[in-house]
């Protein structure tokens, strides 16, 4: 199986240790007969270029090496890596290719699609009119633009898209045109978490924050949260304790993400570290 990510390119998602998680991962599979099969399983981790062409370029050479793909994580290499693995009769299992399943015979989205689930909790709030704003990487140009039309297509009018960068300026200008756009109630924030380390949500919820916007009268959802469970039972993070005026901005973030109701994410790292499942230096906390 290859592991398809901007592992390389990318740092924060380099944190996410796509080696020990893919070795972890097949090490369970072939121990398991009821998943097995009396398969032999085992994982390659393929780099995918944080530049939206030579991702899709990429692809090509990823025949050679697996017999299906988890990836990629680029939502505009999705179209061509539908058609390839069709016509590779290889499955794809991918969570940012959600909004292309019918598209591609072998397609397999693993979550809920964001964009749905998105949909979901703001029709509960009756939010209806929607800004995103987005990272200027490759990657979340293409998420933002994707979940944009995703949310159209549900009825939802999304009528600001934006770029903002890790200066303030940029931020500044793109909160702007939230605030001049009409009736605008959230902003989906296409980009790393905070909490992971990303600096452009960081400097765009302390600016939102110095500009009065934290105040109730907007909400920010993070993104990346809805395809992966971030912790968030007793989980202390550093970024909120020593910044005050993020941890104001931070009363206006709605944070929805995935369950994990018999374990978090960090205790079962723990627990995989403490049986020698993963390598001993790898700290939960960092990952």
């Amino acid at each position: 199986v290859g592991v398809l990510g901007p592992w390389t390119c990318d740092p924060i998602l380099a944190r996410a240790l796509p080696e020990v998680a893919s070795r972890l991962a097949v090490a369970r599979l072939n121990r398991d007969p009821a998943l097995s099969r009396g398969y032999w399983w085992d994982a390659v981790v393929l780099a995918e270029d944080c530049r939206t062409p030579q991702a899709v370029t990429g692809l090509l050479n990823a025949e050679r090496y697996a017999a299906g793909l988890v990836g990629p994580l680029n939502p505009a290499a999705c179209g061509a890596a539908g058609l390839l693995a069709a016509a590779w009769n290889k499955p794809l299992v991918s969570w940012a290719c959600a909004g292309d399943a019918e598209a591609s015979a072998t397609l397999v989205p693993p979550l809920p699609e964001p964009a749905g689930v998105l949909h979901a909790v703001l029709s509960f709030f009756r939010w209806a009119h929607v800004a995103v704003v987005a990272a200027p990487q490759d990657l979340w140009r293409e998420v933002g633009q994707g979940l944009a039309q995703e949310l159209r297509a549900r009825g939802l009018p999304v009528t600001v898209v934006a770029v903002a960068g890790s200066e303030e300026d940029e931020a500044r200008e793109a909160l702007r045109r939230v605030q001049r756009a009409d009736g605008v109630r959230v902003v989906v924030m296409c980009m790393h978490s905070v909490l992971l380390g990303g600096q452009e949500q960081r400097v765009l919820l302390e600016e939102a924050e110095a500009m009065g916007m934290a105040d109730g009268t907007y909400v920010f959802i993070p993104y990346d949260a809805l395809t992966f469970p971030l912790p968030y039972r007793r989980v202390p993070y550093p970024v909120l304790a020593n910044n005050s005026r993020l941890r104001l901005a931070y009363d206006a973030v709605l944070t929805v993400t995935i369950d994990a109701p018999q374990l978090g994410f960090r205790q079962a790292l723990e627990q995989a570290r403490d049986r020698n499942e993963i390598p001993g230096h790898v700290d939960p906390e960092q990952v």
